[in-house]
């Protein structure tokens, strides 16, 4: 059964163009900037590499067209290279390309249609640039992303650039040109996290155009591509809740909030998710947290409640008990508490948590 549509929040790669490891765990592999280091990493994962989007792929056209483009400025230094390749992109007679924010293409199926969001023409120059010798890829910007409401769903849209590095110096190539706002340099994305944004941008796609299926497949894909990254989940618990898997959504929810716990976009769906379940107390805390975005005793009962959900009783204590230890005086956190005590059965507790809370809500009321 579908559940009835409701506002959940989707966070897409972007359609303009994050966990730490504890001691005794795995190594990070190494960054995959060619298509050969890329399909090793693939397959490390489990996946066919046939099945998942190399964004960078490119055709003996593009290649040529590149290679006209630099050999036109004999004499130029890499860099002065890769601006003459962006400049000739955005010259109508020289390259005629038409944005369009729905279609997330790759590389090579931008070139052949001349068509593509920011996402597609940035791996594009990414991918020609590499194809006559320079090495580029792609930054995620720290910007404020752009939130809008599609289908019945509210779609928050990033950004990614393409940079280029000489020595100690980093240089930026930007195709987002409806941007105005300025921007600071993020995180590096290698070529297995930039599949792992263009699997996330089809999944989104595909469920607002209501193909779940194809979503759940684009976005299971997403996560084990890059299982450190919140996006993926937060849209991967959404698919789930639209397919009406409320156990596999919430469990996604929680992944993400595991890797970011201030997560909001994570909260956001955990309130609507709760409220679609008539549990009107959780779907609260989930969304004042949300409005924190940071860790804060909402954040921790929030994640409590979903730990409680998946039957996670020891992790659930946890979260409340550091809660409790952080913040002794706030009333939601013994509401927490009421709520795990009377999931496990200790009945005697939930009256003397939920008289505590009261007492530290009047007693609040007062200070004001």
């Amino acid at each position: 059964m579908i559940m009835k549509r409701s506002p959940f929040r989707v966070v897409l790669a972007s359609f303009f163009l994050v966990a730490a490891t504890g001691e005794g765990a795995a190594p990070k592999p190494r960054p995959a900037f060619s298509y050969a280091r890329w399909a090793d990493e693939v397959a490390a994962r489990g996946l066919d590499p046939t099945a998942v989007v190399y964004p960078f792929e490119t055709s003996p056209e593009m290649v040529a067209w590149a290679s006209a483009v630099i050999d036109s400025a004999p004499g130029l230094g890499e860099r002065e290279r890769l601006a003459r390749l962006q400049q000739a992109m955005f010259e109508d007679d020289a390259f005629d390309f038409a944005y369009d924010d729905s279609r997330t293409l790759t590389a090579r199926g931008a070139f052949s249609a001349r068509s593509g969001n920011c996402l597609s023409f940035t791996a594009l120059f990414v991918a020609m640039s590499r194809s006559v010798g320079i090495q580029t890829f792609l930054i995620e910007a720290r910007r404020a992303p752009e939130v809008g409401r599609e289908n019945g769903l509210v779609v928050i849209s990033r950004h990614v650039v393409a940079a280029y590095r000489s020595g100690g110096q980093v240089s930026i190539f930007d195709f987002y040109l409806s941007s105005a706002g300025p921007f600071f340099s993020g995180a590096v994305i290698d070529d297995v996290r930039a599949s792992a944004m263009y699997h996330t941008n089809m999944g989104g796609a595909a469920l607002r155009e209501d193909d779940l299926d194809e979503a759940l497949r684009n976005l299971e894909i997403t996560t084990i591509l890059a299982p450190d990254w919140a996006v993926g989940w937060v849209n991967l618990g959404v698919t789930r809740a639209h397919l009406g898997d409320v156990d596999g959504a919430f469990s996604a929810y929680r992944r993400a909030l595991e890797i970011d716990l201030g997560n909001s976009s994570a909260l956001n769906n955990l309130s609507f998710l709760y409220s679609s379940l008539g549990r009107d107390a959780e779907a609260r805390v989930a969304l004042r947290a949300a409005a924190q975005e940071t860790e804060s005793p909402f954040t921790l009962v929030a994640v409590a409640d979903s730990e409680m959900q998946l039957g996670r009783n020891s992790e659930a204590a946890r979260y409340l008990k550091e809660a409790r230890r952080r913040y002794p005086r706030e009333p939601e956190v013994y509401r927490g508490l009421a709520r795990f005590s009377q999931r496990t059965d200790r009945t005697r507790r939930v009256e003397r948590y939920l008289r505590k809370a009261e007492k530290l809500a009047r007693a609040a009321d007062g200070d004001r």
